[in-house]
């Protein structure tokens, strides 16, 4: 019995994902300077021979890390836009979805923040576009709340929106300096419940 191309495609997407999953959680636990292809390859349960039949490079894991990432938000935008009925609610939703994604990755934030990102030129241009597309989309999601009146109608919704996604980043930054100390969605919320007050019209606060 022959295997048709687009299984052993869906077969390699899923070895893909794995070795995704494996680079993450040696990050979270060991931090990316102890990423090396031998421990990728114990994780995941297959030889380095093995594992080169996957990923090529470092270079390659790091991008297919990045997609992997940039997708689940993608899927937490979407899971927002369609569970809750108003522009803050959606925003309220898709901050608490970008948490559960961390607390469940903790090698994300030691990913997102590591010098690879610095010095990986594909990986850069990727990550920029990544922001400027996903902070368009909170925007939009912002000028929606404005011309419903729950939004003040005073603020900049770009520059709002990019404050959002930096409200993201250093709770996530002093999160993965601590240690993984504290509660993430605790502290996460703290922070929600005062920018939701900052750009409410008027009003003191959205309900869950």
């Amino acid at each position: 019995m022959q295997i048709s191309s687009k299984s052993k495609k869906i077969r390699g997407d899923v070895r893909r994902e794995q070795i995704v999953q494996a680079v993450l959680k040696i990050i979270g636990a060991q931090g990316i300077s102890s990423l090396t292809t031998a421990a990728i390859a114990r994780e995941v349960g297959m030889s380095e021979a093995n594992l080169y039949r996957h990923v090529r490079s470092k270079d390659e894991i790091y991008v297919a890390c990045f997609e992997y990432v940039r997708g689940r938000i993608r899927e937490n935008v979407e899971a927002a836009s369609q569970a809750a009925s108003s522009p803050i609610k959606i925003l309220r939703r898709f901050f608490s979805l970008q948490l559960d994604l961390m607390e469940n990755n903790r090698g994300l934030p030691r990913f997102l923040f590591s010098e690879e990102l610095h010095v990986n030129k594909e990986l850069r241009k990727k990550v920029i576009q990544t922001m400027y597309a996903f902070s368009a989309r909170l925007a939009s999601i912002l000028k929606e709340g404005q011309q419903q009146k729950d939004i003040r109608a005073d603020l900049v919704p770009q520059t709002v929106a990019l404050m959002f996604i930096a409200m993201v980043q250093g709770l996530a930054f002093r999160w993965s300096l601590s240690g993984f100390s504290f509660s993430l969605r605790r502290e996460g919320m703290k922070l929600w419940k005062n920018f939701e007050k900052c750009i409410l019209a008027g009003k003191s606060g959205a309900k869950a």
